[in-house]
């Protein structure tokens, strides 16, 4: 067994700092070595798991990191952040959790990731989501093509393209459709059409190609990977250009110890459920 574990921490998070602090400790009495990992330079050779400490935002951080650096080192998310779809145990409960890993106890999901072209040139790649916007606000313009066979024409805000671990993010609180990992599939949904259009959400296969041609009308448009801006002449990308996503040869691993895809769902819709229940006061009551 490989003797390095990689750590990934959410800066500014007392509960993420001081459960590192245990969990290096266990480590190391374990006979680990653990280093801390802020890009993809830093995942070193035989490492055995990289642990991604914070929130779901700190697990696609982490994803985007094994990625690139081009190493299949699976990774275990801790819950340090507030309740997310991808973080399942609680930072200052990884402990016996890791107990579990160490014995071989727990399930990995392995993970597709997206390409993407601009005319042909590549842009770059997407774990969790890839979105096509307007500029400042202007309306998106397109045509929508899957396998070279055109679907819709677009004018709305966004369009959002997302494998299966991006579902449970900006697709679904777009109204797209939450999609099991085990299935090799990816959604299409858009953002505050167009009334003179309607396309619904759609799940397509994996395999599926998406393009996306923009109108050539004179507007600007901008890609977004995993939130952050697709560099094309300054991020802004010009008319009549194609916008084409394909799943990668890419992927990841994520190792989960206790609760199935469908008790993380549980866990997360009734949470929110929970805190967004209210009732009117009664004169008299006491809170």
């Amino acid at each position: 067994m490989n003797k390095k574990i990689g750590m990934v921490v959410r800066k500014g998070s007392q509960i993420a700092e001081s459960s590192t602090e245990s969990v290096s400790r266990f480590l190391g009495e374990k006979g680990f070595a653990t280093y801390f990992i802020d890009g993809a330079d830093d995942v070193q050779d035989e490492t055995f798991l990289i642990i991604s400490n914070g929130g779901d935002g700190t697990v696609l951080k982490t994803a985007r990191m094994v990625v690139e650096s081009g190493k299949e080192v699976p990774i275990f998310p801790l819950n340090s952040g507030t309740v997310g779809f991808l973080t399942e145990v609680d930072a200052r409960e990884a402990i016996p959790e890791l107990e579990k890993i160490l014995e071989g106890r727990c399930k990995e999901e392995v993970h597709r990731v997206l390409d993407v072209y601009l005319s042909g040139r590549y842009l770059g790649f997407a774990v969790n989501e890839v979105v096509i916007s307007g500029e400042h606000g202007r309306i998106l313009d397109g045509k929508l093509f899957l396998d070279n066979v055109l679907i819709s024409s677009i004018r709305g805000d966004r369009v959002i393209i997302a494998p299966p671990l991006g579902s449970t993010a900006y697709n679904l609180s777009a109204g797209g459709s939450i999609i099991h990992p085990k299935l090799e599939a990816m959604s299409i949904t858009c953002v505050a059409q167009f009334y003179t259009t309607r396309f619904f959400p759609l799940i397509v296969p994996i395999e599926s190609e998406v393009d996306f041609v923009l109108s050539y009308k004179p507007s600007e448009y901008y890609v977004v990977l995993d939130g952050q801006m697709a560099e094309s002449n300054g991020n802004k990308i010009d008319g009549g250009q194609s916008i084409k996503v394909n799943v990668s040869k890419k992927t990841f691993k994520l190792i989960y110890t206790e609760r199935s895809f469908y008790e993380r769902i549980n866990k997360v819709i009734l949470t929110q459920q929970e805190k967004s229940t209210w009732t009117k006061p009664v004169p008299g009551d006491v809170y």
